[in-house]
Formats: structure tokens, C-alpha cells, sequence
């Protein structure tokens, strides 16, 4: 099973505050080339470096294939 984490810059669009908002964030799909991918040997460590990257202000997901 292979595990990794993939991550992009999540650019802020927010103005106020969410009682202000006057539209529903959308999602922010990259192009696939500026996604960056690391691989892990534990789903723990992935965790850690998605919550790492996150507070870095990165968009992170750990992903898995579920291989035999």
C-alpha cells in the first residue's frame, strides 16, 4: 500500500467575515502541475506532514492506493 500526501497553495480569497460573506467559497482545483506529492511509509507520519503543511497554508491530502 503506498501513502502520500499531496499539496498545493490554497489562495486566500476572504473578505470579512463569514457572517459577511456574499458568496459560497468555492473549492480551488489546481492545475494537476503545480501539485506537489510526498510519499510515506506510515499514514501517522502522512498525517503529521498534511497538518505541518496545513498550518503553512497549504491545502494537504493524504491519499492511499489500496494495492494487494
Amino acid at each position: 500500500m503506498n501513502i502520500w500526501v499531496e499539496w498545493w497553495n490554497n489562495p486566500n480569497t476572504t473578505s470579512g467575515s463569514h457572517a459577511q460573506m456574499s458568496k459560497n467559497m468555492s473549492i480551488y482545483k489546481p492545475d494537476p502541475k503545480d501539485i506537489q506529492r510526498r510519499f510515506f511509509d506510515t499514514r501517522d507520519k502522512a498525517n503529521k506532514y498534511a497538518q505541518q503543511k496545513m498550518t503553512e497554508g497549504y491545502y494537504a491530502a493524504v491519499k492511499e492506493d489500496r494495492s494487494l
